[in-house]
């Protein structure tokens, strides 16, 4: 089973025989490269930019290590390290000509207004798997929430490690958060809407993502199918940061940032990016309207029309002012009710 921010598995003696498994968020897709028998680095994408390979007196071929000995399935550290990946062509990257000439077109337009917000509290999620953890670290940071928890030394603040959900920090390392999971965490803090990608209609995206852009109040967070976009990797989540109309096309800043840059995609292939299925919950991915809990602003004007919300992949409204365990109708796909989050409630 993989969730929305999964981790492949450790790179072994044995595996590394075969395609290397790229450890990332949501990283689920084949070989990036492979190893021939003196250790070197085949590679088959042009994707790869630089690795650093396998020493040869470590050879594959290694007696010492066989497929059915303990030391062949104990996790161990890559043998093989990447310095990101290069982007997609149909994406523009934030930093570049074009980038900067749509972002100031997106600023002059009012399509930028949450910008500043997120990128003074930027976070480079902590590990592979944190991208939901991360993206919601920084959309509360933006939003100015007091955690009412001690970060570190005096200070109160939000960080991807103290957001750890209904699931162990060992689970939560290795395989990241669901669509569901990731609701129930924010709704622990914020006030939140959730929807499907097969309940919010195409226009209604794009209306959204409007309305989050002029506004610094309330923002998004996509959980996508990263290769829907044409990356590597399987589902990730990332704010949006901008929009441009005029090319209809958002800014995702990235949250694995030692990936992929900031890149600007088209809205419509963004989108289609939240049809996928998760093969963890068989539930399409979808994106999620977050804003402080004593904002003036109504998220629920924002819910999608004619949505049955007792259905196990509803979209709406969730507020937990006081009663945290009674938002969800349905159990989660960790297989508890919502109060798994009341009581890592910061």
């Amino acid at each position: 089973m993989v969730s929305l921010c999964k981790r492949s598995a450790h790179l072994t003696p044995a595996l590394l025989a075969g395609p290397l498994a790229e450890i990332s968020c949501g990283s689920k897709r084949p070989a990036v490269a492979s190893f021939d028998k003196a250790g070197s680095v085949n590679s088959h994408s042009t994707h790869l930019e630089k690795t650093v390979a396998l020493p040869a007196e470590a050879s594959v071929d290694s007696p010492e290590t066989s497929v059915n000995s303990p030391e062949a399935t104990a996790p161990s550290s890559p043998k093989v390290t990447f310095y990101r990946r290069e982007l997609p062509e149909e994406l523009v990257s934030f930093t570049s000509a074009d980038g900067r000439k749509l972002f100031k077109e997106s600023l002059n337009s009012g399509y930028a207004e949450g910008y500043f917000n997120l990128a003074g509290n930027f976070t480079v999620q902590s590990e592979p798997a944190y991208c939901g953890p991360s993206s919601l670290a920084m959309v509360l940071n933006a939003l100015e929430v007091d955690p009412g928890r001690r970060w570190k030394g005096v200070w109160r603040w939000y960080s991807d490690e103290l957001l750890e959900s209904c699931r162990t920090e060992s689970d939560l390392k290795a395989n990241g958060i669901t669509f569901d999971q990731f609701l129930c965490l924010a709704s622990s803090h914020a006030q939140v809407i959730a929807k499907r990608g097969t309940t919010a209609s195409r226009e209604e995206f794009v209306r959204d993502i409007k309305y989050v852009t002029q506004r610094d109040d309330v923002f998004m967070v996509l959980s996508f199918a990263r290769a829907a976009m044409g990356q590597t990797g399987d589902g990730h989540f990332s704010p949006i940061g901008a929009f441009h109309e005029g090319s209809n096309q958002a800014l995702v800043l990235d949250s694995a940032r030692y990936k992929y840059p900031s890149w600007f995609g088209d809205v419509d292939r963004l989108y289609d990016s939240l049809q996928p299925v998760d093969p963890e919950t068989n539930l399409p991915r979808g994106y999620f309207l977050i804003s402080r809990r004593d904002s003036r602003l109504d998220l629920s004007l924002l819910a999608s029309p004619n949505v049955d919300r007792d259905s196990k992949d509803s979209s709406g409204i969730v507020d937990l002012p006081e009663r945290p365990a009674d938002v969800f109708p349905t159990t989660l796909s960790c297989g508890k009710k919502s109060s798994c989050c009341s009581a890592k409630k910061l």
